[in-house]
């Protein structure tokens, strides 16, 4: 009987002992589940999307409330959280995150950084910077210069058509002046189109900037170099340079170096637009008026109008009492005639 009491309570004590190992266990297992809620100070790294998740001791920050709303579930209750896009702060309830009202600001004073003053830099002096400054407005007497709204080919109905379109638009742009084609004649050199005593005046475009420092000046055999970018705008203002009416920058002139009028290149005294017949044309973008370059006559290029005097040549002179009225070609070829005191281009 002893034997078995003895028995009964040895085994009795092996069950005690199995069920207070399996508590020690699982108190444990509590532990290390709640120590892995509470923030430690080794400071733990969460990666979201929104940006990492720092964890430092007594608070947590997020990038956003998204973030934080996503690691609510490994938030215990009292878990402080700071928001760092809303600069606020947040704790952890029971039912999820309360905002906590903050006091006033305490400004951290910082030395601002050194300034220093960047020391102005000049370009260098070379011609290039010249040839791309704008040019300044001239004021005084001058001669204006112009292109037609399109371009043509050779064949303009000769060059008393292409004078009178030139009338006909400076009229139409509001321009009062005595405007005729930059081109040579059957009877009449290039540089001689303009007033005599008009020769010595700037050549300007309508906008009033200098092109050439005179008339003479575009005859002197340098092929007429501008010293700045050409700047020629047509009757209706757009710059034939840069403007995609004009597809070729390239203008007729039918004339020689000194403005002598080339014979046999200016398309059948610009009456033609066959591809066997050639006129003497001149490239803008090589910076170059008279440029000695053969076309053939069909090509559709730029044609110049040039005012045959100035405004304040025409100023001095008395009003005529039809002056306001458009003039037909024919009246317009009989007032030039008059003006230049020469013959008119046939």
């Amino acid at each position: 009987m002893f034997a078995f009491n003895a028995a009964k309570g040895s085994v009795r004590g092996s069950l005690e002992e199995l069920r207070a190992l399996k508590e020690l266990t699982q108190l444990k297992d509590l532990k290390g589940s709640s120590g892995m809620n509470r923030p430690s100070s080794g400071g733990p790294h969460h990666s979201t999307e929104s940006g990492p998740t720092k964890i430092v001791p007594g608070a947590v920050t997020f990038q956003n409330t998204e973030a934080m709303t996503r690691m609510s579930s490994v938030s215990p209750v009292g878990t402080i959280a700071y928001i760092i896009d809303e600069e606020a702060l947040l704790v952890r309830v029971n039912n999820g995150w309360q905002y906590i009202a903050l006091g006033g600001l305490l400004p951290i004073t910082t030395q601002p950084p050194p300034t220093t003053t960047p020391h102005s830099v000049k370009p260098p002096f070379e011609a290039s910077n010249l040839i791309n400054t704008k040019p300044i407005p001239v004021e005084g007497p001058s001669l204006r210069m112009a292109a037609l709204n399109e371009p043509c080919t050779g064949d303009m109905t000769g060059v008393r058509g292409a004078d009178y379109s030139c009338y006909r638009e400076s009229r139409r742009a509001g321009l009062r002046g005595t405007f005729r084609a930059f081109l040579s004649s059957r009877v009449q050199n290039l540089d001689s189109i303009v007033r005599f005593s008009d020769r010595e005046l700037p050549v300007v475009n309508i906008k009033g900037e200098v092109l050439f420092n005179s008339w003479k000046d575009m005859f002197n055999g340098d092929g007429g170099f501008f010293s700045q970018q050409a700047r020629i705008y047509s009757f209706s203002g757009k710059n034939i340079l840069t403007d995609f009416a004009w597809p070729q920058k390239i203008v007729w002139h039918g004339s020689h170096l000194l403005g002598e009028r080339a014979m046999d290149t200016y398309c059948d005294a610009w009456h033609s637009a066959s591809t066997d017949k050639v006129g003497l044309a001149s490239s803008l973008l090589k910076n170059k008026l008279l440029d000695q370059e053969r076309y053939s006559c069909n090509n559709r290029f730029a044609v110049l109008c040039i005012e045959a005097t100035s405004q304040y040549s025409r100023r001095r002179r008395r009003r005529n009492a039809d002056e306001d009225k458009e003039l037909s070609e024919g009246e317009y070829q009989v007032q030039l005639e008059e003006l230049i005191s020469d013959k008119g281009r046939k």
